[in-house]
C-alpha cells in the first residue's frame, strides 16, 4: 500500500508567479490522474533554488502582464456565462441563491429503503419500509436464519451406499432492549425458537463426533434459549438467568465457533471434553477492566435437550453443574493496524453419577466428581490494510477429563481462518483446521484394547453472494472414526447455504 509522507508546518513555500514565466491555464494546481504517478513532495510544493520567487527588479515592473490568449479568454467568459445562468432562476422567482451555509444546514435526504431480496440489504426482507430499523431503534430487534446442508460420504465411512444427504436448520430469534422500551434500565430478554430437520451424514460417517453439528435430527420448534440478562456497574457486571445455550457463553472462538458460518464438524465447532448442554442456568460475568473478563455460572446437569428443564432442575435428585472461565482479550501491535485475539482457560465442574473404568480386581461402583479443564484461543496474525477486517487468524483449543469415569479424556484442535483471501472477494472466508480427540488409558487397557484416536481434517470455504446469502462448500477427512479398529476413514464432501432473513 502506497503511503504519502506527512508534510508538517513550514515544509511548503506558497510562492509567487516569476513574471517571465508564462501564465498557466489554471492557476489552480490540477489534482493527479489515477494513470499518472504522483508528484514528489518538491513538486507538490514547488520547491526550487529561490530564483523561482517574484523579483520586483527594474523593467519587471507588478504591471507588467503577458498577454492573455483567446483559449483563456474563451475560458473567462464561459465561466461569467454559466454563473449569470446560475443566478437567473432565483431572480426570476423573486429569491436569492442559498449561501453556503444555508446549503450546510439542510436536512439530508433520508436513507432509500431497502426492498425484497435487494442485494445490498442486510437480509432478504429488507427493512420492511423502515419499519425494521424503527423497531430496532425503539427497542425490538428480530432476527430470523435458515441453514440447509448437503453432505455425502464420498469414500470410506459406516455407509456409502445413501448418497447425498439432506438436513436444514430455522432459527428465530426477538431480542428486546428493556431500556429502550422504558421497562427497566440496563437490561435485555432474549427468545431464540428452532426447528430441525435431518441427521444429514451423520449416521453415514461412522464417527463419534457429528461431521455436521447442526444436523440433529427431526426436532419440532422448541425454545433453544430464553433468559433476561440485567448489567451493573456501567455494564462490568452482567448477570443472566433462564434457559440458557452454555456454549454460547464459555469456550467461545472466534474461529472456530459455529457451525452455521464456520467448521462444520463438531470438533472444530466446540469443544466435546465440555459437559455442557442446555438447560436452566445462571451466569455471571465480571469484566473490571477491559481486558479481563470473569465468567461464573451454574446449570441443571440432568437437562435433556429441547426440553423446558423444569422436570429435571426442580426435583429431589436435581443436580447442578458449575464452571468458570478466565478471558483475556489482547491486542498486538502492527504497522496496520491493532491485532484482536481472545485467551480463555476454564473448568467445568459434573456432578453427574458415572460409572468407574475397572480393571478386573475391582468391583464396579460409580463415581459423581468429574472435572474438566480447557484452553481456547484465537489470535488475528494479519492486516492486510489499516482499518480493514481482512487478514489472517489463527485458533487453538484443547481439553482434558479424567480418565477413570471418561472413555475420551484428550482433546486439542487448531486451524486458520482467513477473510478476504481471493482478490475481489473481501467478505469471503476460508478456514482449515484439524481435530483428534482420544480414549482413555483405562479404556484403552481394560475394555477395549483397539480403541485410539478419532481426528478430522476439514477445509471450507465461504462465500458470500450478498450480505444475507453465504454459501459454502466443505470437505472432511475423519481418520478412525468411532476410534476403534473397524472404519480406516471417511471422506465427506458438502455445501451449507445460510440465508438471513
Amino acid at each position: 500500500m502506497t503511503t504519502e509522507a506527512d508534510e508538517g508546518p513550514g515544509s511548503c513555500v506558497r510562492r509567487r508567479r516569476n513574471p517571465s514565466e508564462p501564465r498557466p491555464a489554471d492557476p489552480r494546481p490540477s489534482e493527479p490522474r489515477l494513470s499518472e504517478p504522483r508528484p514528489s513532495r518538491s513538486e507538490a510544493c514547488g520547491a526550487g533554488s529561490g530564483k523561482e520567487l517574484l523579483q520586483d527588479g527594474p523593467g519587471s515592473g507588478r504591471g507588467s502582464r503577458t498577454p492573455v490568449s483567446w483559449p483563456q479568454r474563451a475560458g473567462i467568459m464561459s465561466g461569467i456565462a454559466s454563473g449569470i445562468l446560475a443566478v437567473l432562476p432565483w431572480l426570476a422567482c423573486g429569491t436569492t441563491p442559498p449561501t453556503p451555509d444555508a446549503q450546510s444546514d439542510a436536512q439530508p435526504a433520508p436513507p432509500a429503503h431497502k426492498g425484497l431480496f435487494d442485494p445490498t440489504a442486510a437480509t432478504a426482507t429488507g427493512d420492511w419500509f423502515g419499519a425494521r430499523p424503527a423497531l430496532k431503534e425503539h427497542g425490538i430487534d428480530f432476527q430470523l436464519y435458515y441453514n440447509h446442508q448437503i453432505q455425502a460420504v464420498v469414500r470410506g465411512g459406516a455407509n456409502t451406499s445413501g448418497g447425498v444427504r439432506s438436513s436444514a436448520s430455522i432459527d428465530a430469534i426477538l431480542i428486546f432492549d428493556l431500556g429502550k422500551l422504558k421497562l427497566l434500565p440496563e437490561s435485555e430478554v432474549l427468545l431464540h425458537a428452532q426447528r430441525n430437520w435431518g441427521l444429514g451424514a451423520n449416521p453415514a460417517a461412522g464417527g463419534l463426533a457429528q461431521t455436521d453439528d447442526d444436523s440433529d435430527g427431526d426436532i419440532r420448534l422448541h425454545m433453544a434459549q430464553a433468559w433476561f440478562r440485567k448489567h451493573f456497574l456501567d455494564r462490568r457486571v452482567s448477570l443472566t438467568l433462564g434457559f440458557l445455550d452454555f456454549q454460547t457463553i464459555v469456550d467461545r472462538n472466534a474461529c472456530a465457533n459455529s457451525e452455521d458460518k464456520q467448521f462444520l464438524h463438531q470438533m472444530l465447532d466446540n469443544n466435546p471434553m465440555l459437559p455442557l448442554a442446555i438447560g436452566l442456568g445462571a451466569n455471571l460475568a465480571i469484566k473490571p477492566v477491559p481486558w479481563y473478563t470473569l465468567t461464573l455460572g451454574a446449570g441443571d446437569a440432568q437437562s435433556v435437550l429441547y426440553k423446558p428443564g423444569f422436570s429435571t432442575a426442580f426435583h429431589d435428585d436435581s443436580a447442578f453443574f458449575g464452571y468458570m472461565e478466565h478471558e483475556f482479550s489482547v491486542k498486538l501491535p502492527s504497522r496496520r493496524g491493532p491485532l484482536p485475539g481472545g485467551y480463555r482457560v476454564g473448568m467445568v465442574y459434573d456432578p453427574r453419577d458415572k460409572a468407574l473404568v475397572l480393571d478386573s480386581h475391582e468391583h464396579a461402583r460409580t463415581r459423581t466428581d468429574d472435572y474438566a479443564y480447557y484452553v481456547s484461543a484465537d489470535q488475528m496474525i494479519l492486516r492486510e490494510a489499516e482499518g480493514s477486517e481482512q487478514g489472517l487468524s489463527v485458533f487453538g483449543r484443547y481439553g482434558y477429563r479424567n480418565s477413570r469415569v471418561n472413555r475420551m479424556n484428550t482433546f486439542w484442535s487448531t486451524g486458520l481462518s482467513y477473510k478476504g483471501l481471493v482478490p475481489g472477494r473481501d467478505q469471503d472466508v476460508m478456514g482449515l483446521g484439524f481435530a483428534a480427540q482420544t480414549s482413555s488409558s483405562q479404556y484403552h487397557h481394560y475394555i477395549n484394547e483397539s480403541a485410539g484416536s478419532e481426528s478430522v481434517y476439514e477445509w471450507y470455504y465461504a462465500v458470500q453472494i450478498t450480505p444475507w446469502c453465504i454459501l459454502t462448500p466443505d470437505f472432511q477427512y475423519i481418520d478412525n472414526p468411532g476410534a476403534v479398529d473397524g472404519i480406516s476413514h471417511a471422506i465427506t464432501a458438502g455445501v451449507r447455504l445460510r440465508v438471513s432473513f
